[in-house]
Order: structure tokens, then sequence, then C-alpha cells
């Protein structure tokens, strides 16, 4: 009797090492098992990136290397994503622009899921209509913000940046530059291809064809150059009435981040670039 007393006590102290061992390691091997859920979770939404994102956003992310599904280089229409002003911060730039207050990985997953409303951006979530899987799409949004990981190690402070009062006192501008500025910054995602109109029904911004002719014309006394150069700095400052839609809202969904995104170069860049456009 006396022995299976032993055994007994030495099998529960066996036991309750083994669990007590178990418990240590358990956090460890949840870590790995998460991590490695979501190295699967970062691959699988790489692949649906190329597959459904790239050719508006680029392949890498950054609004600067579309390609159509025939493979032939265009022009990208779709906002950066591997981009500071939206990965960066626990209430990033362009969270706070539109106003959200929940997680950063809802407000990506709800843009994918449901689109931009009045944009060029669809709904992707089969709940709206679209063609991806709830599952597909935590895949995509957590490679997205794969790309916060690096792009945003050291800690960013966007701070208002001091921009001369008027155009003139920017650098030359070159309008080649701005033609390409104008698709790498996301443009077209709303106003559309300025020689384009008829494609422009989506656009939730004013075509731009003739920006030139037109912004002379917005704000008397004031030149074209600088019109469209306070515009690009403070786009609530100066909303048109119109909008391929209809009426333009207010307050604009133009991008509130440019002051701290643009170099003066590229500002007059673009500047120079709206200056050809006249409709003809």
């Amino acid at each position: 009797m006396q022995v299976k007393v032993i055994i007994g006590t030495i099998a529960f102290m066996l036991v309750m090492i083994i669990l007590g061992l178990a418990a240590l390691l358990e956090p460890d091997r949840l870590k790995e098992a998460e991590a490695a859920f979501r190295g699967r979770q970062i691959e699988n939404g790489a692949q649906l990136f190329r597959e459904s994102c790239a050719e508006c956003h680029g392949v890498e992310g950054v609004a600067l290397d579309c390609v159509d599904y025939s493979g032939e280089t265009k022009g990208c229409v779709g906002l950066p994503l591997n981009h500071a002003p939206l990965l960066c911060g626990d209430l990033s730039p362009r969270m706070e622009q539109k106003a959200w207050t929940g997680s950063k990985t809802d407000f990506i997953r709800q843009t994918i899921a449901a689109g931009r409303p009045g944009t060029l951006m669809p709904t992707w979530s089969t709940e709206f209509g679209g063609s991806l899987e709830a599952h597909e799409l935590d895949q995509l949004t957590a490679y997205i913000l794969n790309w916060g990981e690096e792009l945003c190690a050291e800690d960013i402070v966007f701070e208002d940046v001091e921009w001369p009062a008027d155009w003139e006192d920017l650098p030359d501008g070159n309008a080649a530059d701005g033609d390409a500025g104008y698709l790498a910054q996301g443009c077209a995602g709303c106003h559309g291809l300025p020689d384009a109109p008829s494609e422009n029904h989506l656009g939730v911004g004013p075509h731009l064809g003739d920006i030139a002719i037109v912004a002379a014309e917005r704000v008397p006394g004031m030149s074209a150059e600088q019109y469209i150069y306070e515009s690009i700095l403070a786009p609530n400052k100066f909303v048109v009435e119109e909008c391929p839609l209809g009426p333009c809202i207010e307050p604009s969904q133009m991008r509130l981040d440019y002051p701290n995104v643009l170099t003066e170069q590229a500002m007059a860049d673009l500047v120079a670039y709206y200056m050809t456009l006249t409709g003809e």
C-alpha cells in the first residue's frame, strides 16, 4: 500500500512538472503559431494584391509602376498604399481625414470591402457584390499593414510644413514631371484622366482637362497658377460646385496630406502641368 502511495505521489509530481513546463512554453508556442499564421496571411495577401490591386495601386503599392492585365505599362489611378500618411501613426493622416476613430486594421479592411463610393475604387467584399471572401480581405489587409513595419520603423511626426505664400516663389516647374506626378500622387483616382472626360464619370472630383482656363476665373483677382497651388495645399479653401456625379462634396474628399508629401519641386511641376491643360 505504501509503495502505491509513493508511486502515485511521484506520478502526480511528474504530471504537475509536465503541465508546468507546458504552461511555461505555451506563450512561445502561441507566438510561433501566430507568426506562422500571419506569415501565411501576408503571403496569400501578396498574391491577391498582384491579381486585384496592382493595376491601380502599383506592384509595390506606391502608385508608380502600374500595368494592365495584358502586362502593358499604364498610369496608376489609385492612391499609394505603401505610404506613411496611410500606415504610420495610431491615427494616420488619411484616417484623420476620413474622421475614422477605429483601428487602422478596420480602416484598411473596410475600405477594401466597401470601396470608395464616387471614386474608381470598387467594392471587393462578396457582402457588397464583390469577389473577395472575408478571409481574403483579412489577407489583403495583413499584406498592406506589413509595409508599415519597415516604413514606420522610426517615429514619423506629421508637422505643419511652411510653404511659400505665392506660387511664384516655387522653383521652375517641369510639366512632363508634373504629368508623371499627376498619376503617381493618385490624382486620376478622383479627377480622372485630363484628356478623357468621358472616362471621368466615376470621379468624385471635378474634371481638370481645362483647368488652366477655368482656374483663372474661379477667384476674382487670383491667377490660375495661384488658385491651383492653393487648392492643392488647402483643398477645403475652394470647393467647386459641380463634380461629374453632381454637386461636389463638402468638406472636400481630396487628400489633406499633400503639404507633407510633396516637395516644392514636385508642387511646381504639378502647377506647370496643370497650366498645359487648356481643353484643346
